[in-house]
């Protein structure tokens, strides 16, 4: 019997402990965050697909100042378009101050008589005091600033519209309480399409002043030749995203100035060879 009872507690041991370790797992299974099934590359603007797209000249927006504003106003010149939110608490603001610190490093273009910058919100609910709030925090001065607007869409329609015709998708995570959304500069022509689309985390100054010149269209002026020189010696990589040595256009510009330099210099030993002749034969009649 004494065996039996002993058999019995340990059978009963072993079931308790069974019982706690099931209870933990279901726990831990229950609390634990679901593993995260959103494809990153949703995440991105589909550059190729969108290139070219237009936003509505007539679409209405609101700026810091309260002031209604037509997108149709900020076009006539290269425009950068930032769409963020003003009520995150880190990521836009990096975006748009990362923005603001690689122009500051760009000397080739300047704001106001090359381009303009315009940041957007694509969330309904943000208001003149939240623009005016987000936009003083980033501390911008001189005519960067004065070149620099930040705005809102008047109508939750037109958000819409507009975000999906230049292919910028954004969530909310109700998890989180933020956004999720391209951290992305958007690159228009004067006439409004758009041109190129540049990733925050990965480019330089020259990529950003590239793109402006991109965005020019082949529109310089003949003071502008070496802006004009600049833009062909680079293209865009969509496989690295970013700008890269145009090289096949280098070869072709040396070849060509090795060219134009091996002609010139066959001329110039066809002309002293000819006078050398010259030269002699003047000498020999003079002797004979």
């Amino acid at each position: 019997m004494r065996r039996s009872g002993t058999y019995l507690r340990g059978l009963a041991g072993v079931v308790a402990l069974l019982s706690a370790f099931l209870s933990q797992s279901v726990d831990a299974q229950y609390f634990r965050r679901p593993v995260s099934v959103l494809d990153p590359n949703i995440m991105l603007i589909d550059e190729k697909a969108v290139l070219g797209a237009k936003i509505d000249a007539g679409t209405t927006l609101i700026d810091q100042n309260g002031r209604e504003r037509r997108w149709g106003e900020f076009l006539g010149k290269p425009l950068i378009l930032v769409l963020s939110y003003y009520s995150c608490d880190g990521s836009c603001s990096i975006i748009n101050t990362e923005l603001a610190n690689l122009l500051a490093e760009v000397s080739t273009v300047i704001p106001g008589e090359d381009f303009r910058v315009i940041t957007l919100s694509f969330d309904r609910h943000d208001s003149k005091d939240t623009t005016a709030t987000f936009r003083s925090h980033l501390a911008l001065s001189g005519s960067l600033a004065d070149n620099w607007t930040f705005a809102t869409f008047k109508s939750e329609a037109e958000l819409k519209s507009e975000t999906e015709r230049i292919g910028f998708k954004f969530f909310w995570s109700p998890e989180d309480r933020v956004f999720l959304h391209p951290g992305a500069f958007l690159f228009f022509s004067p006439d409004g399409r758009l041109i190129r689309v540049l990733y925050h985390d990965d480019i330089t100054p020259r990529d950003v002043e590239l793109a402006v010149l991109d965005a020019r269209q082949g529109q310089f002026r003949p003071a502008e030749i070496v802006k004009f020189a600049l833009s062909l010696c680079y293209s865009y990589s969509y496989h690295d995203g970013r700008y890269v040595m145009s090289i096949p256009l280098i070869v072709g510009a040396g070849a060509l100035i090795f060219g134009l330099a091996t002609l010139f210099g066959s001329m110039i030993l066809f002309n002293l060879t000819k006078r050398s002749k010259r030269t002699r034969g003047s000498e020999y009649a003079q002797s004979a």
